[in-house]
C-alpha cells in the first residue's frame, strides 16, 4: 500500500497515515487480509485535503499502476475490488493481490505470505519469536515449525490470517487469536525492518 501512499503525496495530498502508530492504523482500519486461497487484502484508509486534489484523478492514477502491474505479473494479479471517497474527503481503497508477487511488485516493498520452509530460503527466520497462544504471548524463544505459515512485512499495518497466530516477533501486537498490529518504529530506515507473523 506504499504506492498508494506515495500517489497521495504526488498529488499533494494530506495524509493522517503518514507516521502512523501500529495502534493508529488499527483504528483508521488500514490493513492486510490473507485469504485462505492465498489472495490478499489490502485496505487503506485515508484523510485529504479535498483543495489540493481531484478524486477521479486520484483514481485513474491508481488504476493506472495497476494495469502497469498487471502487464508484469500478468492479468489480475492486482484489481482494484472498491474505491469510495465522500464529500469531506475520507478515501477508502480496497486492492486485492493475487499473490505475495503481486504485492511485492505493485507496492515496491518486501512481503511475504506462505509456508516458513519458503520464508526462511527467502528471508531466513530472523529475530526472537514469541509464542502466542489463544491470542496472547505465552513464552519467548518460541520455536517456528516447519508446518507453519507466515505473513511478514515492513509496514505498520493490521494483518488478518485465516488460522490462529501462533507465534510473533517483538515488533507486533497480538490483537485477536487471528489478528494482529504491526509496530515498526521507522519505516523509512534504509535497512527494513521484518515484522513475523506465523499461524497455523
Amino acid at each position: 500500500m506504499k504506492k498508494i501512499v506515495k500517489i497521495m503525496i504526488l498529488l499533494t495530498a494530506v495524509l493522517t497515515i503518514t507516521g502512523c502508530s501500529g495502534t493508529e492504523a488499527a483504528e483508521q482500519g488500514d490493513g492486510i487480509s490473507i485469504g485462505k486461497d492465498g489472495k490478499i487484502t489490502g485496505t487503506l484508509v485515508s484523510v485529504l485535503d479535498q483543495s489540493y486534489y481531484n478524486s477521479e484523478e486520484l483514481k485513474a492514477m491508481i488504476e493506472t499502476e495497476i494495469a502497469d502491474t498487471n502487464a508484469q505479473q500478468g492479468a489480475d494479479a492486482v484489481v482494484l475490488d472498491s474505491y469510495n471517497c465522500d464529500s469531506s474527503g475520507n478515501v477508502k481503497v480496497k486492492l486485492v493481490y493475487a499473490d505475495s508477487n503481486a504485492y511485492e511488485a505493485f507496492n515496491g516493498t518486501p512481503f511475504f505470505s506462505g509456508t516458513s520452509v519458503k520464508a526462511n530460503e527467502l528471508y531466513g527466520l530472523q529475530g526472537d519469536f514469541l509464542s502466542v497462544q489463544d491470542g496472547k504471548i505465552t513464552t519467548e524463544d518460541a520455536m517456528v515449525a516447519d508446518d507453519s505459515k507466515i505473513v511478514i512485512v515492513t509496514q505498520n499495518v493490521n494483518v488478518s490470517v485465516p488460522g490462529k497466530i501462533v507465534a510473533i516477533t517483538d515488533n507486533v501486537e497480538v490483537t485477536g487469536k487471528k489478528s494482529a498490529s504491526v509496530n515498526i518504529q521507522n519505516e523509512d530506515a534504509s535497512e527494513e525492518e521484518l515484522a513475523y507473523i506465523v499461524y497455523k
